[in-house]
């Protein structure tokens, strides 16, 4: 993207003279645009049958089209999630049932999957109780403290 902007604006300056159409060595064959009055109806639908069919085959381009489906599907998947579980129907004004709040079944469903997942207790955030795993359990308090002693003094 990057290189497109700095070809857009980094142009060199055009050092060729204007194109002089009287003195051009390749004349076209046909003056263009035709005429359509001066042809006959048979002409006129050929002309345009060839033209639309050019102009359709030289429309298509697959990168384009791709990145357009790509960013269709993405606003309908998201205002249609935004819609089914987050949006406030009770309080829009364009609900044929005021109060009413639709899907509330799905909502609470992903509520109850997902409410507990973004918040923890103090237990869940520091799993089990240190040393509630240990084989044999410590003795009281003061030998808990005394271990702690002679630790920081080695």
């Amino acid at each position: 993207m990057v290189g497109f902007w700095a070809r857009l604006f980094n142009r060199p300056t055009n050092n060729l003279p204007p194109f002089d159409f009287a003195r051009n060595r390749f004349p076209a064959r046909k003056k263009w645009p035709p005429n359509l009055q001066a042809l006959t109806e048979r002409q006129q639908f050929r002309f345009e049958r060839k033209f639309k069919r050019r102009v359709k085959y030289k429309a298509v381009n697959p990168e384009w089209n791709n990145r357009v489906k790509i960013v269709t599907w993405s606003l309908i998947s998201f205002i249609v999630v935004y819609g089914v579980l987050f949006h406030d129907f009770a309080q829009d004004p364009m609900n044929p049932r005021p109060g009413e709040q639709p899907f509330v079944g799905i909502r609470s469903w992903m509520w109850g999957k997902l409410g507990e997942f973004y918040t923890h207790t103090e237990q869940t955030f520091k799993g089990e109780a240190r040393g509630a795993r240990r084989k044999e359990l410590l003795g009281s308090d003061a030998e808990v403290e005394e271990g702690r002693e002679r630790g920081r003094r080695a």
